[in-house]
């Protein structure tokens, strides 16, 4: 999580400079780009990741550790492979995705650029999972925070010397700061995992079974196959909102131009700001799938209950004031991330249904922790098909135009949510203590709610304005929040000392 936020702040710090640099226009071109690039990347992983994490945990648990190295190695022999396959092909087919995917041909030269990366972050995501499967995250965490500091340096060079040159190649230089950030993550993965094997092994009196390599592979396979079609739909859902909110859009009867100004204020700026608290439920998520592996595969009940009402306690807790601050403060926080006022707009009206995507993530996790990852897949498609015909429908009508897109967002979240929510109850009962999961950060979030918009006017009133007035009005309004909590024990002594130790 510690890695996960500096990696946003370091993240956004990039962001708000290339707003100012390549603006709306720029950033879109980059967006429109990037759900086809996730999209191979998802198809060359095969969902492995996943799985890697899932049953490295359990031959951990079992104290069979031969076969979770054996699990690697299947695994990386795999995506070595797949990974270099994806790349070539999504470098050779950059043309046709250009001209007849994206309809915009200045992307082709980007699509090119990115195309190494592949290669790097399907390796770096099995070695990732593996370490996530011993419950092991500061491998992780030291190589995306050596990933994002590469990434900024390179990009920042890069759009330094194309200064001079036209928007489709200083967003090229965006997707190479990308390739070389991924390259350098997954030399540092290697080498820590040589480091770890280095370490000498404890040995052991009873000699574990040893399973078939085949029958492993087939299972790893087996089960990530479900996982890969959920993270297409995902992948599936920004791809489609890539090109049909310009689309719908300029059925509306905005430019080719505005609209892709329009879908760049949405991806590019209003939907990174509600990604932020995804530092939480990431972290959390990564670590959730083991835990919840290791408690089914233990036969621990109350192990798995307590987990999971852990989760979700932790993510409704900082979930529910971050849609309330970008409820408050859309255009603020706009303005001073990006210097684009207007794309609080949309912010706000996504801020609405925003902690429905934090729990949802969470719910995701749990579901393929509890081997159920096929409701995961069908969930997704419910709720993708819901967002794609509210596009459709309402996007190209003038009175909602982009609000619609929002819309169309919210509802996906929620759909999915509940749906999820509901495939829980019925795998592990639905007995969650409400008044520590609802009533106590209602009670907070309420307070939070009226302080910010009463600190702001006051500090207003005193002449303190811009970042400072933001920062504080935040500041504020979380340690109400956070009192709140204190005082009705919604925050306890046993979470503040787990917290330090």
């Amino acid at each position: 999580m510690v890695a996960g936020l500096i990696n946003r702040v370091l993240g956004f710090g990039l962001r708000m400079v290339l707003t100012r640099i390549i603006g709306d226009k720029g950033i879109g071109l980059f967006q429109m780009i990037f759900p086809i690039f996730l999209t191979f990347s998802i198809l060359a992983t095969f969902g492995l990741p996943v799985a890697v994490s899932k049953f490295v945990s359990e031959k951990i648990a079992q104290k069979n550790q031969q076969e979770s190295v054996k699990i690697l190695k299947l695994a990386i022999s795999f995506t070595v492979f797949s990974g270099t396959l994806f790349s070539i092909i999504f470098y050779l087919a950059a043309p046709f995705i250009a001209n007849n995917i994206l309809n915009n041909p200045q992307t082709e030269i980007i699509l090119k650029a990115i195309a190494p990366a592949l290669f790097f972050i399907t390796n770096a995501s099995i070695l990732r999972g593996f370490f996530q499967g011993l419950r092991m995250m500061t491998p992780t965490a030291i190589s995306q925070v050596i990933e994002q500091i590469t990434r900024i340096i390179v990009t920042l060079i890069i759009l330094k010397l194309l200064a001079a040159y036209s928007l489709r190649y200083q967003a090229a230089g965006l997707a190479l700061g990308i390739t070389a950030g991924e390259g350098l993550g997954l030399l540092t993965l290697v080498l820590l995992f040589f480091k770890l094997r280095q370490k000498p092994k404890k040995r052991t009196t009873i000699s574990p079974p040893k399973s078939n390599r085949a029958l492993l592979f087939k299972k790893l396979i087996k089960f990530g196959f479900p996982i890969t079609v959920s993270k297409l739909v995902a992948s599936t859902t920004y791809s489609l909102e890539a090109i049909l909110i310009p689309t719908r859009l300029q059925a509306a009867g905005y430019s080719v131009a505005v609209a892709t100004s329009l879908y760049g204020q949405l991806s590019g700026m209003a939907l990174q700001v509600i990604h932020l608290p995804m530092v939480i439920t990431i972290a959390v998520n990564s670590n959730l799938i083991p835990a919840i592996s290791e408690a089914v595969s233990n036969q621990n009940r109350s192990q798995l209950l307590n987990r999971y009402h852990q989760a979700l306690r932790l993510v409704i807790y900082t979930g529910l004031p971050a849609a309330i601050i970008f409820y408050s403060l859309p255009e603020e926080i706009c303005d001073i991330l990006f210097g684009y006022p207007e794309a609080g707009e949309i912010l706000k009206l996504i801020s609405v249904g925003v902690l429905f995507l934090y729990l949802l993530q969470i719910m995701n996790g749990m579901l393929q922790g509890l081997g159920k990852p096929k409701l995961v897949v069908i969930n997704s498609i419910i709720g993708l098909i819901c967002e794609v015909l509210i596009i459709y429908i309402l996007v190209s009508q003038p009175q909602f135009g982009l609000k619609g897109a929002g819309i169309a967002i919210i509802v996906r979240y929620l759909v999915i949510t509940l749906l999820n929510f509901m495939a829980i109850g019925k795998e592990i009962g639905f007995a969650l203590d409400l008044k520590q999961l609802v009533f106590k950060p209602l009670l907070g979030g309420s307070l939070l709610f009226l302080v910010i918009p009463f600190l702001e006017t006051l500090l207003l009133d005193l002449g303190i304005t811009d970042l400072t007035n933001l920062i504080l009005s935040i500041t504020g309004g979380m340690l109400a929040y956070t009192l709140v909590l204190i005082i009705t024990g919604g925050i306890t002594s046993r979470d503040l000392n787990q917290l330090i130790n």
